[in-house]
């Protein structure tokens, strides 16, 4: 699974890097994003991500 500080530590990918991606044949960057999507999905459902993410969303809208 992965974390939170596995996202934050990772750098984005360079120009180079995308070049190279979009080269992939398109059955390979399918798998590739599905399996990034399922990795993003665990820890969106992780509980304590959960209750955070209820903390911050959470309350009424309050118009002034």
């Amino acid at each position: 699974m992965i974390s939170r500080e596995k996202l934050a530590s990772e750098a984005p990918m360079s120009l180079e890097d995308r070049r190279a991606f979009l080269q992939l044949p398109l059955a390979e960057r399918r798998r590739r994003l599905a399996q990034q999507a399922e990795e993003t999905l665990a820890l969106y459902e992780q509980e304590s991500a959960q209750q955070e993410r209820i903390e911050w969303q959470g309350g009424d809208i309050i118009e002034c």
